[in-house]
């Protein structure tokens, strides 16, 4: 793998680009194309708080770099995800892969930072081949090469950046839906008591006022077309139903979740699941009640 500069990538607009840029330029990381000439990285590997790369020079031969950094503590992390949980924006932008650019600022709540501010907050070391380790900075070619090659991974996967400070996204993702499934469970035990309570059912369909010239006219022009007024016996023929219970009860809104973390977002969410819970009972009756069968009022709910 060959060390290419940040002047040679593509120029994005991507925050976290710039944001990683400033970084290398506060490190005094060179982005001189001469300065690296004969440097190759052979392998680069990120682990949560340690950057490891393999950089061959051709004098030289093997250099290994280590870079590592400090990861936050469990307590720090709890505070980002809660954080991050409790705005949809941020949950619905870290889902899609794309980070969040208000996440600095949620590092900064936390007592910790997304990138360390010098290289006084990281330990640089290399070790070439047949030495010992030693610290290094910006005036160390394999070094400058492994942080160039990072800027280039960075750039497709800004995730890399959360890992060095100890989590990666799998991590990151899992702890939010943890935190949103407690949340969910919480307030659907709030609202259990509100299930248990019998509620009138709602006047969904009013019925018109009777008029006798209106129903004649509409009876005269519903017997001129009855014969395909659902349509062609042909094509219904062809449509085949299967019926089941759902695998998931109420799954649409279970995903969706309470509308706020609110006495009124746990009542709205409690009168949803009544209204799913009699809207499925009532479909599933029609669909199995002979048509002879149906009462009044089932007949005009099917109207």
């Amino acid at each position: 793998m060959a060390v290419s500069t940040l002047a040679s990538n593509p120029v994005t607009s991507a925050w976290w680009v710039r944001r990683w840029t400033k970084f290398m330029q506060q490190l005094g990381v060179t982005t001189d194309a001469a300065a690296l000439r004969g440097l190759r990285v052979k392998r680069l590997e990120v682990q949560p708080g340690l950057l490891q790369a393999q950089v061959v020079e051709r004098d030289n031969g093997v250099t290994l770099v280590e870079v590592r950094f400090p990861t936050l503590t469990d307590a720090q992390w709890e505070a980002i995800i809660d954080a991050l949980g409790s705005q949809a924006l941020f949950v619905a932008q870290l889902l899609a892969g794309n980070m969040p650019a208000e996440i600095e600022q949620v590092f900064a709540d936390a007592g910790s930072w997304l990138l360390p501010a010098t290289a006084d907050d990281i330990e640089q070391l290399c070790t070439p081949a047949g030495g010992k380790p030693t610290p290094a900075d910006s005036t160390c070619r394999p070094l400058v090469a492994a942080y160039l090659q990072l800027s280039e991974m960075v750039t497709e996967d800004p995730w890399l950046l959360l890992r060095l400070r100890g989590c990666d996204r799998e991590q990151v993702l899992a702890a939010l839906q943890e935190k949103r499934n407690r949340e969910t469970q919480a307030l659907a035990a709030q609202s259990t008591p509100l299930l248990e309570q019998p509620a009138a059912e709602p006047a969904f369909y009013t019925p018109p006022l009777p008029n006798t010239q209106v129903e004649a006219a509409a009876v005269t022009q519903l017997d001129a077309r009855i014969a395909d007024f659902w349509g062609r016996r042909k094509v219904l023929e062809d449509v085949h139903h299967h019926l089941v219970q759902p695998a998931v009860e109420l799954a649409l809104l279970r995903r969706l979740g309470p509308i706020n973390a609110t006495a009124d977002g746990a009542a709205a969410y409690a009168q949803l699941q009544t209204v799913y819970h009699r809207v499925t009972r009532r479909a599933w009756d029609m669909a199995f009640t002979p048509d002879d069968e149906l009462t009044l009022d089932e007949t005009e709910a099917s109207e």
